[in-house]
């Protein structure tokens, strides 16, 4: 004897059932129920890590004597250095921190070895971009850390042959003039961001965020809601040109992203009190760079999806990524490689870059020419391939 259903649950069912194998048969549904879990769990547990590792670093030796480079030598043993440059005066290291080359300066006084030997205290100075809060308090804990076991241990160098100021030292001064508790001191100094307050090293990468969200979903959108309202006729019947046609529809959003840019700008001062230490025509040429890609990027979207759903399920699997492996949320110096290589190929990587550095560094556009160079090749890219997708026709 069968079970029978009362009317209304079968018809919940029928609806459910029918429902079910619409979504089976839409290839972009599908591949989004499975992808996105995929995504998240690989960027999640794989790319995204709090742990800093690899700084880039600058060091500035004016000591050059055994201890000096033995100590350099142990502090990129702890894996939270890699020393990338040694620029031969502190000025051009100071230069690599402020244009964004490099993370750490370490700096490493004359007397250095002299210091040490005769019990004054040797001291080296750490200064860090604190544009990431993050990066500089792994810092600061790692030399803390590394100081704190130098000095427990009482670690002691043998004199090189080359070490002429600790032989001098040693020569003169056979119990040491002034002995310290610590004979080790590592002092590290915030640049750009002091206090290590978190809205200065959100609110400018937010700009891109924000940019990302808006400019891309509404262009991606701009298209397949014409051919939803009936009004894709008109733009078959008129005589304007695919290139012509995409060029037009992404210019009023230029517009648009700038309003957005103010909004956020404004309320970042008056709320936030973020700095505004570059110019603000570096930081326009720059995000007009970065709103033409990603409008660009909508049209692809736009071009090669059948509905807004489509379109916005694709949006979403691309902001993701985006957000995520920017350095938005999270160093990216902390990322694996191939999680960085993917990141590099990502408009908001650079675009948050340029930002961070015009905003709180004080950087010019020219210190940003691979960034800017590298949003102008994803704009060409993804234009041609938009102009190249659309058709002028039905179906």
């Amino acid at each position: 004897m069968s079970l029978s259903l009362p009317a209304p649950v079968r018809r919940m069912l029928s609806v459910a059932r029918k429902e079910l194998r619409q979504l089976m048969r839409d290839p972009l549904t599908s591949g989004f129920i499975v992808g996105v879990p995929i995504v998240q769990l690989a960027l999640f547990g794989y790319a995204i890590n709090q742990d800093i590792r690899h700084a880039e670093t600058a060091v500035f030796d004016a000591s050059n004597s055994a201890i000096s480079r033995h100590l350099v030598g142990q502090l990129e043993a702890t894996q939270t250095f890699d020393v990338v440059a040694r620029p031969p005066t502190e000025q051009q290291a100071r230069q690599l921190l402020e244009d964004g080359k490099v993370s750490v300066i370490v700096l490493v006084p004359a007397d250095f070895a002299r210091h040490y030997y005769r019990g004054r205290g040797a001291e080296i100075s750490f200064l860090v971009d604190a544009t990431d809060p993050t990066l500089a308090r792994a810092v600061q804990a790692s030399t803390a850390g590394f100081e704190a076991h130098l000095n427990r241990h009482g670690a002691t160098y043998v004199v090189g042959p080359g070490d002429t100021a600790a032989r001098s030292a040693v020569r003169y001064s056979v119990q040491p003039d002034l002995v310290r508790e610590r004979p080790w001191r590592f002092s590290v100094l915030t640049y750009f961001n002091p206090e290590l307050r978190t809205p200065v090293f959100v609110v400018p990468a937010l700009l891109g965020v924000i940019l990302t969200t808006t400019m891309i979903l509404m262009t991606a959108l701009s298209i397949v809601r014409e051919r939803e309202r009936g009004t894709f006729e008109f733009l078959i019947a008129t005589p304007v040109q695919r290139f012509e046609l995409m060029v037009g529809k992404i210019a009023p959003y230029v517009a648009i992203g700038f309003v957005q840019i103010v909004i956020v700008l404004l309320t970042g001062l008056l709320l936030f009190r973020v700095p505004v230490r570059g110019s603000l025509i570096d930081l326009a040429i720059a995000s007009f760079l970065f709103i033409a890609a990603n409008l660009t990027l909508g049209l692809v979207i736009s071009s090669i999806t059948a509905n807004q759903l489509q379109a916005t399920q694709l949006s979403f699997f691309f902001f993701l990524p985006s957000v995520l492996l920017s350095g938005f949320m999270f160093p990216f110096d902390a990322m694996p490689r191939p999680a960085q290589w993917l990141g590099e190929l990502l408009p908001l990587t650079h675009y948050v870059r340029m930002s961070r550095g015009i905003l709180l560094r004080g950087s010019e556009i020219g210190d940003h020419l691979p960034e800017a160079a590298a949003l102008l090749l994803f704009f060409a890219v993804t234009l041609a391939l938009a102009t190249r997708l659309f058709r002028k026709e039905l179906g």
